[in-house]
């Protein structure tokens, strides 16, 4: 955390002592972030858990397809390898005292031919394009003027990334690009992930997906930009929303909106149209009230009037990567932390699960969705103590583009300002 001498100036400046950072060292963060595995140990099975139903048929990643079971049993061959990698470290370190170089060098260098062969039959042969999702049962609404962008999570090759692109194809009614962000097996992924997060390297997907949406953002004929991401991709659109901030007008970024699905993401930053106190105690009352009651409530943080207007996040509450990204940085405690710089409205659901359409797009924007007709409090209109219970469905911009829909700009305007009161 930042400190500040309140001591008297030496020559009329109070700035020249160095503040400490210790807190947002890098690597303590990676530490923190692998304590956290243990520490939610119980969270990791749910991962996958519910195993159905399958709403979406196919295009549910559990779905006993033949190219389902394929890429889940690569992604399982993958685990395994990776984790015998990791363990025999310590064994060959070892065994160079006993054996030439050239057995353990021969036995990585087959290890890592075998791994980018799987690694290319999930991901497929690189093609200089992206893939794309488009509705089934009727045209697309969007056009030049209203582009969609998808950033998929951790463990999501070729054919899963095409699903996740055709389910929110269908459930939006839009055509939408995808980002690719390959896999390299679950445990690789994680470790890509810190790097990503915590030590802020700008890897592939992220420099590729800024290219793409910077592209968008500054085309005259680009009146709206919605960037949807999942998992890892949550941490690849915050890193690349940071970047565009220091590249394009504060008019060209307005035209974005940013909707995350379980995001792993530490941060999400938004910076204020102009300075607004914050009413911290008045903030503080209606947050602790929601975590009193059973009913959940969407938590927007970062108030004030700010450059992008519409960032929603959803999570379910089982969910070991929501936990340990969007759910643990916007709790009322680290809402109103000087840390605090995750921008945007939580919607929580009561469940399990990490797959991007089994368990966010099917329960969440399926049709009849239980969670999308739940209740949820909200300040009453003109401020004060009072309450009111509104559905989800009313509240959730990202919904309102159901089935090719808009939303009306004037609800969700009086709802931000709810919301802030």
């Amino acid at each position: 955390m930042a400190s500040y001498n309140p001591n008297t100036p030496v020559h009329g400046n109070p700035f020249l002592d160095i503040p400490s950072d210790t807190d947002s060292n890098p690597f303590r963060w990676v530490w923190e972030d692998i304590d956290s595995v243990f520490r939610l140990a119980m969270l990791i099975p749910r991962i996958l858990l519910p195993l159905g139903p399958f709403p979406s048929g196919k295009l549910d990643e559990l779905y006993p397809s033949l190219r389902n079971m394929r890429d889940l049993a690569l992604q399982v061959f993958l685990v395994i390898s990776q984790v015998f990698l990791l363990l025999s470290l310590p064994v060959s370190v070892l065994a160079l005292w006993a054996l030439p170089f050239v057995a353990p060098a021969a036995f990585y260098t087959a290890f890592t031919g075998i791994t980018l062969i799987v690694i290319r039959l999930l991901n497929g042969p690189p093609t200089g394009r992206s893939l794309i999702g488009v509705p089934k049962s009727r045209p697309p609404v969007n056009d030049e003027s209203e582009l969609w962008f998808f950033v998929n999570g951790i463990a999501t090759g070729h054919h899963w990334h095409q699903s996740n692109l055709d389910l929110l194809a269908e459930t939006f009614g839009r055509e939408i690009v995808g980002i690719h962000n390959p896999t390299k097996g679950l445990i690789l992924d994680l470790i890509e992930c810190l790097i990503q997060r915590d030590l802020d390297y700008k890897t592939v997907a992220i420099r590729q997906g800024r290219a793409q949406l910077r592209g968008a953002l500054v085309a005259p004929a680009t009146k709206k930009v919605v960037l949807i991401a999942h998992s890892q991709g949550g941490i690849i659109a915050a890193s690349i929303v940071d970047w565009l901030f220091g590249e394009l007008s504060y008019t060209q970024m307005q035209k974005l909106e940013v909707y995350t699905l379980a995001s792993a993401a530490r941060q999400f930053r938004n910076p204020l149209i102009a300075d607004e106190p914050r009413k911290h105690d008045q903030d503080h009352k209606h947050e602790d009230r929601a975590l009193t009651r059973n009913i959940q409530q969407p938590r927007r943080q970062m108030h004030g009037e700010r450059v992008i207007k519409y960032i929603e996040h959803y999570a379910n509450t089982k969910d070991f990567v929501s936990n340990i990204g969007v759910l643990q940085f916007t709790t009322p405690v680290a809402a109103y932390s000087s840390q605090s710089l995750f921008s945007g409205v939580v919607f929580i659901r009561e469940g399990s699960g990490h797959l991007c359409n089994m368990h966010y797009l099917d329960p969440m924007f399926g049709e009849g969705s239980t969670f999308m007709k739940s209740m949820v409090e909200v300040p009453e209109e003109g401020g004060g103590e009072n309450i009111q219970l509104k559905p989800v469905a009313e509240l959730s911009r990202l919904y309102q583009y159901k089935n090719g829909e808009s939303p009306e700009e004037w609800k969700v305007e009086e709802y931000a300002k709810e919301v802030e009161k």
